[in-house]
């Protein structure tokens, strides 16, 4: 939720409060930005955002993982758990996900909120 205006005017807004908002601000700019598999993917937009963090002082990490998804094959016409490696970043021990638009579908219909970490290192 972004804190209006007068919350700031008065003063009834706290760091959290801004930070979130710039968090969410930073991630839905990324989010937006056409995904491209090794020029503009998952890396590639985290590694971008705990930049712009570190920029706003904000202390973001990054998350690689080996997961599994949920994948659509076409072939079989039916849906399997394939192991995937995807990427997000964290604030405060929350994944942010910013390779694509909340809840939209990758390849193979693949929606990376749903990946389930196997193995997971920050960084």
């Amino acid at each position: 939720m972004k804190p209006s205006q007068a919350d700031l005017e008065r003063g009834t807004v706290d760091d959290r409060q801004l930070q979130k908002a710039k968090v969410d601000e930073l991630a839905e700019s990324l989010r937006h930005e056409p995904y491209r598999l090794f020029f503009n993917d998952c890396l590639i937009k985290s590694i971008r955002f705990a930049r712009e963090c570190k920029k706003a002082g904000i202390n973001a990490k990054i998350v690689c993982c080996v997961g599994l998804a949920s994948a659509r094959i076409p072939v079989l016409s039916r849906r399997l758990s394939l192991p995937v490696i995807h990427v997000w970043a964290e604030v405060e021990t929350e994944r942010i996900e910013v390779s694509r638009p909340l809840g939209s579908r990758g390849i193979l219909d693949i929606v990376p909120m749903d990946i389930k970490p196997i193995l997971r290192v920050r960084i």
